[in-house]
C-alpha cells in the first residue's frame, strides 16, 4: 500500500519546480448525460471489429459521475471517435447524482455500459459480486512499466487481480471565500475546529443582512455531505477512518462527540446558509460561486474547474486543511486515489473497451494534458516528470496531497458491504439527526457504536465477514 508515495513525492516536488512559472489554466464545461443506448457486439473477448457485423460500428459505453472534467473528456472522445480505425463508437454519459444507485440499478437491469469510472461505494457493492473485470490479462509490458507505481495491494489490486488503475487523487479540504472572511475582518483560514465556528458566527452575525452566511454543507444526502467532511475530520482528529479503529478491530463512533457538537452549532442559524440542509452539492456551490457562502468542504480535484467555468466565480476562495478540536492531528487524512475505470465482466466488448480505455483514458499525453488544466492531481510517475502543475495548485498547495495525507485500509464494512448489516440508521442518517434534529448526541454515538459492532460480529460468525485488526497500525503512517 507504499506504492503511491512516490508518485506523490514527485507531485510535490513538480509543484515546487512550477512555484516560479505561469502554469496552465485549462477549465472544464458543464454537460448534461447523453441517452442510454444499447450496446452492441455479440460475444465477449471479440475485437471490435468481429464483434459487430460488417460496416456496424461496436459501441462502447463509459459511465462516469463527473462533470468538472466534462468539455476535456467529450473532446477526448469525440477525437478517438473521429479518428479510430478498429469502427469503435464511444458512448460518454454523465451520472453525477446519485451515481451508486444508477449503477445498482442498470446491474439489476442487466443493462450495464461496458465501463464505469470508479467509485468507491460502486466498487465495494459490486466487486464482490464478480460484476468487474480482472484487467491483468489485457496489460502489456509497456502498460505496467507505466502504471507499475498505481497497482496498489489492498486497494485496486485484489487477491492478484487488478480492477482498475488510478491515475489521480483526490482528498477533502476546507474551501473558503477570502472576500467575505476579509470583509468579516477575518485576517486567515480557520486553523482549529473552535475557530473555524467563530468564524462562522462572526460572518453570519456581520452579513447574514446582506445575504451572506458563514458555512454550509449538502445535507440533502447525509453521506454525501458527511463523507466529505466530519469523516475526513475524524481521520485526522480520531485516527478512524468511517469510525473504525483498525488497532482495536472494532468500531468506535464515541469519540465524534466533539465533532458533532461543534457541528450541530456550524449547522445552526448562528452559522448556516438558510436551507442547505436540503441542497446537493452543485446548488451549494453555485450560491459559494455567488459569494454567499463563507466557507464549506469538499474535494480538491474538482472545485478548482467548478469555479473558474461550471459556476464562474469572481471573488477569491482560498483552500487550507481541515480544521479539528484544538489544532491537534492524530491521524493522516485519507485521500482517494482516482480516475480509475472499472469493467464490467459481463461485457460483450472488452477487447473493445480496453482499446478505448488505453487510448483515451489511459493515454499519457491525454494524461498530462488533464494534470496541467487543473481537472486533477496526477499519480503516474510519467505524467508528473514532464507536467507543469496548473496554476491553481501553485495559488493553492493545500490543494495537492501532502505529507499529513495517506491511503488507509479498507474498513469492514468498505471491503464487503455484506458482511456488516447495520440495523436502523446508519452512520451518516445518525449523525445527521444529531447535527439537525434533537437526537442526544453521547448516547447516539455509544449507540451507533454497538449497533456497528453487533453487525461486524454477526458477519464474521456467518462467514460474511472477515475481522481486520492492525495491531502495529499507525493512523499517521497507515
Amino acid at each position: 500500500m507504499r506504492k503511491t508515495n512516490k508518485a506523490m513525492a514527485l507531485a510535490m516536488a513538480a509543484l515546487m519546480t512550477a512555484s516560479a512559472l505561469t502554469g496552465c489554466g485549462g477549465v472544464a464545461e458543464e454537460t448534461t448525460a447523453a441517452p442510454a443506448q444499447e450496446t452492441a457486439g455479440e460475444v465477449a473477448g471479440e475485437t471490435a471489429a468481429e464483434a459487430a457485423p460488417s460496416g456496424e460500428k461496436t459501441v462502447v459505453k463509459v459511465w462516469t459521475k463527473d462533470r468538472h472534467d466534462a468539455s476535456f473528456m467529450q473532446e477526448k472522445v469525440d477525437a478517438y471517435n473521429a479518428s479510430n480505425q478498429d469502427n469503435i463508437e464511444v458512448q460518454y454519459e454523465i451520472y453525477s447524482d446519485n451515481y451508486p444507485q444508477a449503477v445498482d440499478m442498470v446491474f439489476q437491469n442487466g443493462d450495464a455500459p461496458d465501463i464505469f469510472v470508479f467509485h468507491e461505494q460502486v466498487f465495494n457493492n459490486h466487486v464482490n459480486a464478480g460484476r468487474f473485470a480482472d484487467l491483468t490479462p489485457f496489460m502489456d509490458e509497456e502498460f505496467k512499466k507505466t502504471f507499475e507505481s498505481n497497482m496498489i495491494d489492498g486497494f485496486n489490486v485484489l487477491d492478484g487481480k487488478c480492477y482498475f488503475v488510478p491515475t489521480a487523487a483526490t482528498v477533502c479540504r476546507l474551501f473558503y471565500n477570502k472576500d467575505i472572511f476579509a470583509k468579516a475582518g477575518i485576517e486567515k483560514a480557520p486553523e482549529t475546529l473552535e475557530e473555524m465556528v467563530e468564524d462562522a458566527k462572526t460572518i453570519t452575525a456581520q452579513l447574514s443582512g446582506e445575504g451572506i452566511y458563514g458555512f454550509a454543507a449538502n445535507m440533502k444526502g447525509a453521506q454525501s455531505a458527511l463523507s466529505r467532511s466530519l469523516m475526513k475530520q475524524g481521520e485526522r482528529e480520531l485516527g478512524l477512518k468511517f469510525g473504525y479503529d483498525f488497532k482495536a478491530g472494532q468500531y468506535d463512533f464515541t469519540g465524534y462527540e466533539s465533532l458533532v457538537t461543534a457541528w450541530k452549532t456550524l449547522m445552526s442559524p448562528e452559522c448556516a446558509f438558510p436551507g442547505c440542509e436540503s441542497l446537493d452539492i452543485d446548488p451549494l456551490r453555485t450560491q459559494f460561486a455567488a459569494g454567499k457562502i463563507g466557507m464549506y468542504m469538499s474535494f480538491t480535484h474538482a472545485e478548482p474547474g467548478v469555479y473558474a467555468n461550471q459556476f464562474p466565480m469572481e471573488q477569491e476562495w482560498g483552500c487550507a486543511q481541515m480544521p479539528v478540536t484544538g489544532g491537534k492531528v492524530v491521524g493522516a487524512e485519507h485521500y482517494q486515489p482516482l480516475n480509475g475505470y472499472l469493467f464490467n465482466a459481463e461485457s460483450k466488448n472488452l477487447e473493445a473497451a480496453w482499446k478505448v480505455y488505453t487510448a483515451i483514458f489511459a493515454n499519457v499525453e491525454n494524461l498530462k494534458e488533464y494534470y496541467e488544466a487543473g481537472f486533477g492531481i496526477s499519480t503516474v510517475p510519467a505524467v508528473i516528470e514532464s507536467a507543469q502543475p496548473a496554476q491553481y495548485y501553485l495559488d493553492n498547495p493545500a490543494l495537492l496531497i501532502s505529507d499529513t495525507d495517506a491511503v488507509y485500509p479498507y474498513t469492514p464494512e468498505e471491503a464487503n458491504v455484506d458482511a456488516v448489516i447495520v440495523e436502523g440508521q446508519n452512520m451518516y442518517e445518525t449523525m445527521a439527526e444529531m447535527i439537525l434534529g434533537d437526537k442526544d448526541i453521547k448516547s447516539g454515538l455509544q449507540d451507533l457504536t454497538d449497533r456497528y459492532n453487533k453487525a461486524y460480529q454477526a458477519g464474521i460468525a456467518e462467514g460474511s465477514g472477515t475481522e481486520v485488526k492492525i495491531a502495529d497500525f499507525d493512523p499517521m503512517n497507515p
